[in-house]
């Protein structure tokens, strides 16, 4: 899954924590889903489709996770879980005898500002709601 970090986030962050103590923590989190849920809705309407009927597409399987934290840094996994993860990366990069059709990819680069805004817009109603 792709990663990236977040520029200018740690003065919303510490303005969050400073106005709601221990209660950031839920905005923060629902920050991080909404931007994941963005992320993850964009993965699905990209992801090709197999014409066989038989098991569970990866479109039908791409996941936002719970919210983690890792060296004291949140974050959530948007993707495809362990049931189709394991064949995902056959169309995002292509095989010898199929040319790649890539989703995670342009998913992210189209709506990382999005994600961002979403993040955004969680954090300053927190802000303003307290």
């Amino acid at each position: 899954m792709a990663g990236f970090e977040l520029q200018g986030v740690d003065e919303w962050l510490d303005a969050l924590r400073r106005k709601l103590g221990e209660a950031s923590a839920r905005v923060e989190n629902r920050g991080l889903r909404a931007a994941g849920e963005i992320m993850a809705g964009a993965m699905r309407d990209k992801a090709p489709v197999s014409e066989k009927a038989s098991g569970t597409h990866i479109r039908d399987d791409i996941k936002v996770s719970g919210v983690r934290r890792k060296d004291g840094v949140k974050y959530v996994l948007v993707g495809p879980s362990k049931k189709t993860s394991w064949r995902a990366h056959f169309p995002e990069f292509g095989t010898q005898k199929m040319t790649a059709r890539s989703f995670i990819y342009p998913a992210f680069h189209e709506k990382k500002d999005a994600a961002l805004a979403a993040l955004a817009d969680e954090f300053r109603e927190g802000l303003e709601n307290g």
